[in-house]
């Protein structure tokens, strides 16, 4: 079994009440394929310059990631720059270098191409599409977008959805590619542009999941410390891929607890830099975490 993440793999510099870093492993494709790695075998596409350390593609091969999806082009890796205040809830960008990003034209390796699970991690829902429709009849594609893309590419990304079976996105992005102001409706919305299902992240606040008829609520977990939030949702939506992808299984009872997983999973990475928590993660940890989770939200009946 192996999930397919395509996504970006970046160097990003960070700055938060807790630190500043330069140049950090970083990308949507790397913090999804560090957590679905917790769960299942990844392989990972994207594209990296010649400047990509190789101290960092060690390590994603480490977590077991087949990177032959990952291009090594002629130039320089994308490069992100920004920093967190307060209570770390948004990001300010500084400097944002596509580099070799503006080359990037995933091919699907012949290997990933039967991959039952496939997860687009946020990137041009052009290039998403083009993906997608590389991959042998997968059993359940799931995609993250943001509000660049919506603002932008809005007409292109509602033609990928089309092809998605779930849609995870926050609640201010859904907002504003439904017109609708009630998270609720703008859930009913999106099941009208192709995905079967939604699942909304709220931040502290926890997730939403939608299939049209039932919801499901998760709470966030408590946390007293929270260093860097970057990759928190990227690190979300690969656990929740990963798990799916070793439970075999996209049934109701799998997707609930995909997205505590993913809660879990999430609420390890925002209490380091860059991967640094995802690094020593594992199943044991969190089948314990997952155990303590449960007495939390339980209450009497």
């Amino acid at each position: 079994m192996s999930v397919t993440i395509v996504g970006t793999v970046a160097l990003d510099s960070i700055e938060t009440p807790f630190g500043k870093h330069e140049k950090l492993l970083g990308g949507s494709g790397t913090y999804a394929g560090s957590a679905a790695s917790i769960f299942s075998e990844v392989n990972l596409v994207s594209i990296v310059g010649n400047d990509f350390p190789q101290e960092y593609t060690d390590y994603l091969k480490s977590k077991g990631m087949n990177v032959d999806g990952i291009k090594i082009a002629d130039g320089k890796t994308f490069h992100w720059s920004g920093y967190y205040e307060g209570d770390m809830g948004q990001a300010h960008t500084r400097l944002t270098d596509l580099n070799v990003l503006l080359e990037f034209d995933p091919v699907i390796p012949d290997s990933a191409k039967n991959s039952k699970i496939v997860f687009m991690a946020n990137i041009d829902p052009v290039l998403q599409k083009k993906a997608i429709e590389q991959f042998n009849n997968p059993e359940c594609v799931i995609l993250d977008s943001m509000n660049f893309w919506i603002e932008n590419n809005l007409n292109e990304l509602k033609e990928t959805l089309k092809l998605v079976d779930i849609l995870i996105i926050n609640d201010q992005e859904i907002k504003q590619l439904t017109g609708k102001q009630n998270i609720i409706q703008a859930m009913r919305e999106v099941l009208k542009l192709g995905p079967n299902r939604v699942v909304v992240k709220k931040g502290e606040n926890g997730s939403i999941m939608f299939d049209g008829k039932e919801f499901f609520i998760c709470p966030a977990v408590p946390l007293d410390k929270v260093v860097d939030t970057t990759g928190a949702g990227d690190s979300f939506a690969g656990a929740f891929s990963g798990y799916i992808d070793k439970a075999d299984s996209v049934c109701d009872e799998v997707l609930r607890k995909a997205i505590v997983y993913g809660t879990l999973v999430s609420s390890h990475t925002v209490q380091g830099f860059s991967v640094d928590v995802l690094k020593t993660l594992d199943e044991e940890i969190l089948l314990d975490k997952y155990k303590q989770f449960n007495e939390l939200v339980a209450w009497p009946t």
